[in-house]
């Protein structure tokens, strides 16, 4: 299985110390929310903000035309962040081989036949 800088859209992207602050699965689609870190090659990438150690952006990450899910391990509960948040961790893990992906994180693991997942960046 190859790693996740090797999606397209995927390569200024750093997941491990992303923060996912919300997972929804619904029939044909999975959807990450998460505070993710843009890495200085990214074309959105700004100097970090004081005392942060990275450049985060509002982000979705989706896998559409999902035809299997299976998520297991699920269960610990959130973090609630200083303003109240909900934090369930990083994004440990995100490998792929074709239209098979696998997901970790503290939230659990998640193996998913999908498309291509695609990053949508908030405003």
């Amino acid at each position: 299985m190859l790693d996740y800088p090797s999606l397209d859209g995927f390569e200024n992207v750093y997941l491990e110390d992303s923060f996912v602050l919300g997972i929804t699965a619904s029939p044909g689609r999975l959807t990450l929310e998460l505070d993710l870190i843009l890495t200085p090659g990214h074309p959105a990438y700004t100097t970090p903000a004081p005392g942060e150690q990275h450049c985060y952006a509002r982000a979705t990450i989706e896998f559409l035309n999902v035809r299997r899910l299976e998520w297991t391990e699920q269960g610990t509960p959130p973090a609630v962040d200083a303003s109240g948040s909900l934090d369930y961790g990083g994004v440990d893990a995100l490998h792929w081989n074709g239209t098979e992906f696998h997901l970790e994180g503290d939230w659990g693991k998640v193996n998913v036949e999908s498309s291509l997942p695609v990053i949508q960046f908030h405003s």
